[in-house]
């Protein structure tokens, strides 16, 4: 059942709202209750109903991954039989280290992300997973991150906003920005998640141990300096109707990743985009993004505008048929970051 049909304009606006600019004081909703033109005991009410019918998936920190410097990912695809794939899968999602699973529409049909702290980590998660599956190596292909250039997945539900910069900041950008302990603590609170209460800030300060203007100091002094890259809801696009997703693969020059890869990452449809390893006369395709629409058709109207705009004629749409995972990645601050608190 499509649930667009069970909310009214006044929720389209509500979710943009909350994608784009969640504000970081002690009364949240009253904000919201102002640019809506409703009150802020509805503002609640309705973000509580559409977290508990499933539309507001989380309500959290997107931590700027560029300034992480840390962690290794790839994006691994498989050739698995159809009579095969339940066991892999099962196999493949007990890893907690694995975000994203999908079942794509090619030979190579099973798709999934590894992200961990390091090289020596990955190889011995991708080695297990290789033993354990019994999928020999010349069905698998490992496509490391090279570069990102792109992770923003935000939808446009009312012809406004979305994909664009969040709110006006003035972002400094430190050689080393230094995080203490609490710093830490915060993060990964806000990460996991924050309450759908009237003073959600209070309930974090409560949970970390120190006053609630201290927690809206640190998390905006986070947000400036660029290390939070936005505060805001992930929804699930699927019960808005927006069922299709793509993975677009597109094979670029080497001369021309960097600018070819910002060019992409300029569309706001494009929710991601990475530089990947290729595997040479296997996979040669070296840019891949993310796309989402209403059906197939909408999808590749847009894949075909990229294209046009662009110039690229090598690419090909890998559409998702099944999900099998999806989750977020509570991102670890390195230790280099962390300075000993003196209190």
């Amino acid at each position: 059942m499509n649930e667009l049909t069970s909310i009214d304009a006044v929720d389209r606006e509500m979710l943009q709202w909350l994608q784009d600019e969640f504000p970081i004081e002690r009364r949240p909703w009253k904000t919201g209750a102002k640019k809506l033109g409703i009150s802020e005991q509805e503002v609640l009410a309705r973000v509580q109903r559409l977290s508990t019918v499933g539309i507001i998936r989380n309500l959290q920190t997107f931590v700027n991954i560029k300034k992480l410097r840390s962690g290794k990912s790839t994006l691994v695809a498989m050739m698995v039989s159809e009579a095969d794939i339940e066991r892999v899968v099962t196999l493949v999602n007990e890893y907690p280290r694995v975000t994203h699973n999908y079942l794509r529409e090619h030979a190579y049909n099973l798709w999934f992300t590894i992200s961990e702290r390091d090289e020596q980590a990955l190889h011995r998660t991708l080695d297990e997973l290789k033993r354990r599956t019994g999928v020999p190596d010349s069905a698998i292909l490992d496509l490391r991150t090279v570069r990102v250039f792109k992770v923003d997945v935000r939808f446009q539900l009312t012809g406004r906003g979305g994909g664009g910069t969040a709110a006006t900041r003035k972002e400094s950008r430190p050689g080393h920005l230094p995080l203490d302990e609490i710093d830490q603590i915060l993060l990964r609170i806000t990460q996991e998640g924050i309450p759908l209460v009237k003073e959600p800030f209070q309930m974090i300060a409560g949970e970390a141990g120190i006053y609630q203007d201290e927690v809206i100091q640190r998390l905006s002094n986070l947000y400036q300096s660029g290390f939070i890259k936005r505060i805001g809801i992930s929804i699930n696009q699927r019960k808005l109707g927006i069922v299709a997703n793509a993975l677009v693969a597109w094979k670029i020059p080497c001369d021309s990743l960097e600018i070819m890869g910002a060019r992409l990452s300029s569309f706001p449809e494009v929710t991601h985009c990475y530089e990947r390893s290729t595997v040479p006369g296997t996979w040669e395709y070296n840019i891949f993004t993310v796309l989402h629409g209403y059906d197939h058709q909408a999808v590749e109207k847009i894949v075909k505008r990229l294209s046009d705009t662009l110039v690229i004629r090598d690419y090909v749409i890998l559409f998702s048929t099944k999900q099998f995972k999806r989750t977020s990645m509570i991102h670890q601050i390195p230790q280099d970051y962390v300075s000993i608190s003196s209190s």
